[in-house]
């Protein structure tokens, strides 16, 4: 499938921000918002972002009206979604897909965003952009995910090597070299929009990105044998693992398996170029990824390297 990719911003350009799941959390959004006003940008804020309907962002029909509107205004030229928690998934049949498929724009965002991102390449054909969001960007990301944003606004598809921040050292499971287009994002989200009209059906030959958050590695096991036995693995060339922020145990206990074995297991068992440990996910290193976009992934024992192509 060809992919619609969405013009890059421009100093001066407007930028939505809508709350497709949960509410707003204080000054964290106030120091998100200033920083994309410091990077030389409108902001449009959408009613969702002060709105709370229990844990939710205001009502599910709120929550998809302002992501509509901020796709048909053509003012806006990109939108930023403030956080995750949960609500995505319930605003899928609400929102308008020929709308928004006749106006590509940037749409950042990740963790329950990852229902909004996999609608929006399968059903709208253009290029979501896995990456930090409002709160994370005024709570704790760090200098390389708000330099990640900063420049893949204005620079979106650029074919370049992912930058890796400071520590960061992936490791490979599966040798093997790849390229393809990226899908995934939280594992969660693609669990339980498997059996939906919303599952993820990946390009072919997609490389597969995977993290998750406050996960036991039982409930990753979990979710690792659902995507196999759905048939989601046989439909991919390659997996990369990001971060799995706060799951554990990260040490071997009696009668349990780390993180990382859970991983090496189902890698192995699976056969495909695989690796872990990818500045992508609910971490402070939140790297810029533009799903559908093509991708190659060298998977050695020396080291690893990820390349938007």
């Amino acid at each position: 499938m060809e992919y619609t990719y969405a013009e890059p911003l421009q100093a001066g350009d407007t930028i939505a921000v809508v709350a497709p799941s949960s509410a707003l959390a204080g000054d964290d959004v106030i120091k998100g918002l200033t920083f994309l006003r410091s990077l030389g940008y409108e902001v449009k804020i959408g009613k969702s972002v002060s709105a709370f309907d229990g844990y939710l962002a205001g009502p599910d029909r709120l929550r998809a009206r302002d992501i509509n509107e901020a796709f048909a205004d053509d003012a806006v030229k990109a939108i930023v979604c403030l956080r995750g928690g949960y609500g995505a998934t319930r605003i899928l049949p609400l929102l308008d897909y020929e709308l928004i498929a006749a106006h590509p724009k940037l749409f950042v965002g990740f963790s329950d965003i990852t229902a909004l991102h996999t609608a929006f390449l399968q059903r709208c054909g253009f290029c979501p952009i896995h990456g930090t969001m409002v709160m994370s960007l005024g709570r704790n990301a760090s200098e390389y995910t708000k330099e990640q944003f900063a420049y893949g606004l204005q620079h979106p598809y650029e074919a370049r090597e992912l930058p890796l921040p400071p520590g960061c050292q992936p490791e490979t499971l599966v040798p093997g070299a790849v390229t393809g287009p990226l899908a995934g994002g939280n594992m969660m989200l693609l669990s339980v929009l498997m059996g939906t009209p919303y599952a993820i059906d990946p390009p072919d030959g997609a490389i597969l990105c995977l993290e998750e958050v406050g996960e036991e590695a039982y409930a990753l096991d979990r979710m690792l044998c659902q995507f196999e036995e759905s048939g989601l693995i046989d439909r991919v060339r390659a997996i990369a693992f990001g971060e799995f922020h706060h799951c554990g145990p990260d040490e071997g206990a009696r009668y349990e398996w780390t993180v990382k074995e859970v991983l090496q297991a189902y890698a192995r068992k699976w056969g495909k170029p695989a690796v872990m440990g990818l500045p992508f996910g609910h971490g402070a290193d939140n790297a810029w990824l533009p799903l559908g976009q093509m991708a190659g992934l060298e998977a050695r024992l020396d080291g690893v390297r990820f390349t938007l192509l």
